[in-house]
């Protein structure tokens, strides 16, 4: 086991352990407010979804997140007259400016992250629990306000769907063969990162639908002498980023 899996075992052991002396805090009246339990229970996933954005670098998750936690507390906060539409309008424009403003230092992130797992062949994620293999020729990864890592190492990859709304998905397709010369890659949701990580010699062809996302091109230059493989899809308001290896 090494040291990041440790750490996350720590880490979430520590904060159930911690969820569960608020949660019995709050019903013995030991908090000035007193929040009912479906308040607690939303609170402490809300809360969990936060942590998990933070550590995913996802601004979108991170952001509603925070807002959906203050919609519920917002008597308290004193913010009623904010809620919903106000603090939603507020959390989808600081999403979409924090993301402009950050994407560079996050791209950047990420070819590190790249880099490092080809020369020591490890990921850097590789403690996440969301990390799953996938051997068939149809693929589906769906995020919602969340963070996934999926390896695609069919022997025959034809088609695969990726729906992320509010989170970020990072699949690798290295492995993948494709055996009739032709593939598609279906791209679905709004306010989410995508990171296809692909062999340089697939002939990726963008046909994708798409409102407010920036596309880049990073990693090995790529021959494009291989499978034609098109983007297709409708997604909004997010990043895709292609790494060649």
């Amino acid at each position: 086991m090494n040291e990041r899996t440790k750490w996350g075992h720590w880490f979430w052991g520590l904060f159930f352990l911690a969820c569960a002396a608020i949660l019995i805090a709050s019903k013995m009246g030991w908090f000035s407010y007193q929040a009912n339990m479906w308040t607690v229970i939303f609170t402490l996933i809300l809360a969990a979804a936060t942590i998990k954005s933070i550590v995913y670098f996802s601004i979108t998750g991170t952001i509603f997140s925070l807002a959906f936690i203050s919609m519920l507390y917002a008597k308290p906060l004193g913010i009623t007259n904010l809620v919903p539409w106000t603090i939603l309008g507020a959390a989808f424009l600081l999403s979409i400016g924090l993301s402009l403003v950050v994407h560079p230092f996050k791209r950047k992130f990420h070819h590190h992250q790249h880099v490092f797992i080809n020369e020591t062949g490890h990921d850097g994620q590789h403690f996440s629990q969301s990390t799953t293999t996938d051997y068939e020729s149809y693929v589906n990864v769906n995020v919602r306000m969340g963070s996934t890592i999926r390896y695609v190492q069919s022997t025959n990859f034809q088609h695969a769907i990726i729906n992320v709304t509010m989170g970020d998905a990072k699949v690798y397709f290295d492995q993948a063969i494709i055996t009739n010369d032709r593939a598609n890659i279906e791209l679905n949701g709004s306010m989410g990162d995508i990171d296809l990580y692909v062999p340089k010699a697939w002939n990726l062809q963008v046909q994708l639908d798409s409102f407010m996302v920036e596309t880049t091109e990073t990693g090995l230059k790529p021959t494009k002498d291989g499978p034609l493989v098109s983007i297709i899809g409708d997604f909004k308001m997010g990043d895709i980023t292609v790494h060649y290896v």
